[in-house]
């Protein structure tokens, strides 16, 4: 029998691609799904274990970065979404746990069909060549913030202590300091949680196929959250930071940027889970900024 993987670090960071190291266990997955195997590859290095086996994508949850929520929220959001064609995603093929037995991390599995197509970081988002592909995402998001969340997403309240660790978070990535003073007081009216969000639609997890949007992967993250939430990782990561691309996005999805668009964005970005700030300082001379109202017009403003 094999032994439960290792997640101390630097082990796991260093082995995180391995598909030597982590073949049998993928094996193991397949096998125990009826599934056939083959020779193992690996895509692009995430948080989980994730490998590529002929027709199908063998993801493994580990007990660290909140591997139990994770595969929670993705499985359920998974068997959701089989309902809801006009959600494109990879259709779930098979779950499972890799030690179903015993006291220790069972170390639980998902298997989804594997894509055709090519995640859009490899296509050219300064021209414009991707609009048809911004139109048809606002569409897709504006449709799933319309669902109900599944309960264990639902469950998952993330946002307050995002909101209460935001200062500290935000000096740690290289928000200037006299920025980050102003967070806590910023954050006071944000916008209540209130759909269900992806949270992490990054340019590796919109695959583009044909010139279109084939599908959106990755749901291990999606909590409850404000709409604005969903848009910090589309505008500044899929969409490359282009605001012609955010604003045709925004227009598929029903949302215009004037009013109080900039600053509810900017009080998303501010509690966003991940490091948002590294790609502001690429499209802002964050030296230059004072306020976060004006940050906030910068990044945000029609």
């Amino acid at each position: 029998m094999l032994p439960r993987p290792r997640t101390d670090q630097p082990h796991y960071g260093a082995h995180l691609g391995d598909p030597g190291y982590w073949g049998p266990y993928v094996e193991v997955a397949l096998r125990d799904s009826g599934l056939a195997v083959g020779r193992v590859e690996a895509p692009f290095v995430g948080t989980f274990p994730t490998f590529l086996v002929g027709e199908v994508v063998v993801k493994l949850f580990g007990e660290t970065f909140d591997g139990k929520a994770s595969y929670a929220a993705e499985a359920a959001v998974q068997n959701m979404l089989a309902g809801h064609s006009e959600i494109p995603s990879p259709a779930l093929v098979a779950k499972g746990e890799l030690f179903p037995e015993g006291t220790g991390w069972s170390w639980p599995y998902l298997v989804t069909e594997r894509l055709s197509g090519q995640p859009i970081r490899v296509f050219d988002r300064s021209g414009p060549g991707l609009t048809p592909v911004a139109d048809r995402l606002g569409e897709v998001v504006a449709r799933l913030h319309q669902l109900d969340a599944p309960p264990v997403v639902a469950e998952r309240d993330l946002i307050p202590g995002l909101r209460r660790s935001a200062p500290d978070r935000l000096a740690q990535v290289g928000l200037p300091p006299r920025l980050v003073e102003q967070v806590s007081d910023y954050l006071i009216d944000a916008p209540a949680p209130s759909v269900l969000v992806h949270a992490d639609i990054t340019d590796d997890h919109v695959f583009l196929h044909g010139g279109g949007l084939q599908a959106i992967i990755d749901w291990g993250d999606a909590i409850v959250a404000s709409p604005y939430y969903e848009f910090v990782a589309v505008y500044l990561d899929a969409l490359g930071g282009s605001r012609e691309l955010l604003g045709r996005f925004l227009a598929s999805y029903g949302l215009d940027r004037d009013g109080q668009f900039p600053v509810h964005a900017l009080q998303a970005l501010l509690e966003f889970q991940f490091d948002a700030v590294t790609r502001v300082k690429e499209l802002v001379n964050l030296d230059s900024v004072r306020e976060l109202d004006e940050l906030a017009e910068r990044l945000f403003g029609s």
